[in-house]
């Protein structure tokens, strides 16, 4: 497991360069099927994410889910908080008049949920820009894409052994990458619940990065402890998980099990009311503003398995 904050290489494959202007994605070396894919950077100026790849959450819970998202935001969910702008995805949290947050929060639909292959590799990738205003506007303020289990869908009991795997994260305005699992059981558990396994490392805000999550089985011999997790930021190794920290049966969620996408900004909560915040003030706070500075743009996500 690498310690949190170091850095390494990246060795499964060179990046392939996304920064042509007008190109459709590649699959990437070392990966041949696409399981899921969403280029925002080639649809049409002020449109919605399609409706034939993903779901809109609306309100502040899932129908009989748990309130506020379970989490403790503040925000409601609404469609009108996202729009490509610029050849990305841009959701924009806004604070109103009387003081009532609204952002966006979408997910892939059921259809495509995925998995990693026996013997196989299972990449997710997206390109990220975070909003760069100072610190004190964006307290509270928790951009995020993610995965979860598909379990997790109409049973949210089952989080966390459902297994969530956060990409990229990024609370309160920091200059840092937030990573982590989390799953089993909480409070405590494999993946101390509520905190989860984290990775964190320096990251600039306001220009975009490249995220991953890998999901390895092609260990000599197929025993699930010699499987890894992994994350990256711009080809860096952010942190690695094998499956001997883990029970099987927990394993087995977190890396065989379908999983889908989540993408979102979230306002106020338990984590960004005790991660970055040494007050440990109540967030958002009246400082927070909300708008383009704390919006996050999403240039494409993708799934690729061999």
């Amino acid at each position: 497991m690498c310690e949190k904050g170091s850095l390494e290489k990246e060795t499964s494959y060179e990046r392939v360069s996304l920064l042509a202007s007008v190109r459709a994605l590649a699959v990437p070396p070392g990966f041949s099927k696409v399981l899921f894919e969403d280029d925002f950077s080639q649809l049409q100026e002020g449109a919605a994410p399609s409706p034939s790849k993903w779901s809109t959450s609306l309100g502040q819970s899932y129908p009989g889910g748990p309130s506020n998202w379970g989490t403790n935001e503040v925000q409601w969910y609404t469609e009108y908080n996202m729009a490509i702008t610029n050849r990305a995805l841009r959701i924009t949290p806004y604070r109103d008049q009387v003081g009532t947050w609204t952002s966006s929060r979408i997910e892939s639909l059921p259809r495509y949920d995925f998995a990693c292959p026996p013997g196989g590799k299972l990449r997710i990738e997206t390109s990220i820009k975070f909003g760069n205003d100072a610190l004190e506007s964006q307290m509270g303020i928790w951009p995020a894409f993610w995965s979860m289990g598909s379990s997790f869908r109409g049973n949210y009991t089952q989080w966390p052994a459902a297994g969530e795997i956060d990409i990229a994260e990024s609370i309160n305005g920091v200059e840092k990458l937030y990573v982590a699992l989390h799953c089993g059981w909480a409070p405590g558990g494999p993946c101390d619940e509520y905190t989860g396994l984290k990775g964190i490392v320096p990251m600039t805000r306001g220009v975009f990065h490249d995220f991953a999550a890998e999901i390895d089985r092609t260990n000599p011999g197929g025993n699930y402890r010699g499987e890894t997790l992994s994350w990256y930021m711009n080809g860096q190794l952010v942190k690695r998980l094998t499956g001997e920290w883990f029970d099987e049966w927990v394993w087995t969620a977190i890396t065989r099990g379908p999983k889908f996408l989540i993408l979102n900004v979230a306002v106020g909560g338990d984590f960004a009311d005790n991660a970055e915040n040494p007050e440990r003030v109540r967030t958002p706070t009246a400082s927070t503003k909300g708008g383009l500075g704390a919006a996050m743009d999403v240039k494409y996500v993708g799934v690729y398995s061999t």
